[in-house]
């Protein structure tokens, strides 16, 4: 990874300016992904493994994407060599998307976990996961769990507990009710920062295994996820994410407006999961895919390619550099978003030679 140093432009001192340039085109923004693979229960090329693999590729993402729930399971073959597999797209998403992803998610887990019988993917739009042993009989187990956090909140740590357990109970019980075992909402309370959130459960659980399902998504939550400003916790029967800002299609079908007064007791015994820093999400609003951000800062421009930051251990690299330099200064997408307001029309500018400016 290349950094572009500091300049000096000029500019006037009071004004804080995003430029969004047709810049950089030549890198490609990856979709954010995490993946987990076995360490043992290899197959060998050319095997009847392979061949059921292949198979599977093939009819699994069409099986999806005709589902009005987006979701299939399915079996190939027969022991020694029997596959059994799961994929979902999100609950926003729409049939022709949905099995484009999963094909490319067969692509990617190949890739991936080459040779691997036990093998998982989750990217924001779907999961995919397929494995040699019958997970799919059993319900209540949601690994492998992945926790995908970002940078913290300046907010009170109690605050920002509150937030997050408001967020998940509040939602919990009307994702699990809802035929795609989905639901987005937004959660505006006081002077607290506004959050948006998305959760959602395999629709083959039943209310009753999806909200245990969400319980253990808010253990995980309020045990990785403290104080965070963003973050996910990634499961094979049921997930969670939230940011600072909009991420999902459509309006929130929930609005929060009231702070739970307490966080109650919260079981310890949560699962292992891998912890990932969160790297920036492919399917945020602006700045458009693979452009450049520019902003003044202590009178200096700041330049943070953001298709470079697609990949959690760049990520930490990242700002792990940026606490030993001066030479430049990176920000977070919701800080930019909170400088511009969402981009807002008030805060643009005019037109530069790069494209609109924000104050």
């Amino acid at each position: 990874m290349k950094f572009l140093p500091s300049v000096h432009l000029p500019c006037h001192p009071w004004m804080a300016m995003v430029i969004l340039p047709l810049l950089l085109l030549l890198v490609p923004l990856a979709a954010a992904q995490w993946s987990s693979c076995s360490k043992s229960d290899d197959y060998k090329s050319n095997s009847t493994y392979v061949a059921n693999l292949s198979l599977l590729s093939s009819t699994l993402p069409k099986k999806a994407a005709s589902s009005t729930t987006l979701f299939a399971t399915s079996i190939m073959g027969n022991f020694p060599d029997i596959v059994y597999a799961l994929t979902l797209c999100r609950g926003d998403s729409n049939a022709s998307a949905c099995e484009s992803r999963v094909t490319t998610a067969f692509q990617d887990l190949l890739r991936l976990c080459p040779y691997k019988k036990n093998a998982a993917v989750y990217y924001d739009p779907c999961m995919l996961k397929f494995s040699n042993k019958n997970f799919l009989a059993t319900t209540t187990v949601n690994d492998p769990l992945f926790i995908v956090n970002t940078k913290n909140f300046t907010t009170n740590a109690d605050i920002t507990q509150r937030l997050l357990f408001t967020l998940i109970n509040s939602m919990a019980q009307l994702a699990a009710n809802s035929l795609r075992r989905f639901t987005t909402s937004r959660l505006d309370v006081g002077s607290s920062p506004t959050l948006y959130c998305l959760m959602q459960c395999m629709p083959d659980l039943i209310p009753h295994d999806c909200e245990s399902c969400f319980q253990d998504i808010l253990n995980s939550t309020l045990e990785y996820l403290g104080g965070k400003q963003g973050g996910r916790v990634l499961g094979t029967r049921c997930y969670m994410r939230y940011e600072m800002y909009p991420f999902f299609q459509g309006d929130p079908k929930l609005r929060i407006i009231n702070l739970a007064p307490h966080v109650p007791t919260i079981n310890n015994t949560t699962t292992p999961a891998t912890v990932y820093p969160q790297s920036q999400p492919p399917d945020a609003a602006p700045p458009p895919e693979g452009k450049v951000t520019v902003q003044e800062h202590n009178g200096k421009v700041s330049i943070n390619n953001q298709a470079a930051t697609n990949r959690p251990e760049e990520y930490a690299l990242v700002w792990r550099l940026e606490e030993r330099s001066s030479e430049f200064t990176l920000f977070d997408f919701p800080e930019i978003l909170q400088a511009t307001h969402n981009f807002s029309k008030e805060n643009l500018l005019g037109q530069g030679g790069f494209g609109p400016v924000y104050k």
